[in-house]
């Protein structure tokens, strides 16, 4: 009986310890989701629709900064359809020599630089502005693969 005891109480710790982990290639967080600042959030895919949703709505637009109410920098991120118009192939005011995304090269899009905080025009702040650390990493790197991908609308 205690090797009943003792078989059934190391198979009871095993399955709570694997419950516990959670899949280690996305931060301990379940199929679907990705960790981001401590959370597990929605996986963010490299489309506008979902970069709009998950990125976008949420620390861009919701702030007040960049919706259709005089919107920061001219840029309104409020839907997809603004969030096209006003990115893709669209100098930056900031920096009118640089696109804000340069389809197909990330590394010459105004809006990584703002997102990533390097190279940006003489008195501006990383964007989103209310989030000290900038974004997490799945959601730069969405973007990146979106821009890189030739910014299309999906």
């Amino acid at each position: 009986m205690k090797k009943f005891a003792l078989g059934v109480s190391l198979l009871v710790s095993l399955g709570v310890s694997m419950i516990g982990c959670g899949d280690s290639s996305n931060g301990g967080c379940p199929t679907g989701k990705v960790a981001c600042d401590g959370d597990c959030v929605d996986e963010i895919l490299p489309t506008l629709t979902s970069i709009q949703s998950e990125v976008f709505d949420v620390s861009c637009a919701a702030s007040k900064c960049h919706d259709n109410d005089l919107p920061e920098a001219m840029l309104d991120l409020s839907t997809v359809t603004q969030s096209e118009l006003n990115l893709v192939d669209i100098n930056s005011v900031q920096v009118p020599s640089s696109l804000r995304v340069a389809p197909t090269d990330s590394a010459a899009s105004y809006l990584m630089n703002k997102l990533l905080g390097v190279d940006m025009a003489a008195g501006t702040t990383r964007m989103p502005q209310l989030d000290a650390d900038g974004l997490c990493s799945p959601k730069i790197e969405a973007i990146r693969r979106w821009i890189d991908d030739g910014a299309p609308v999906n």
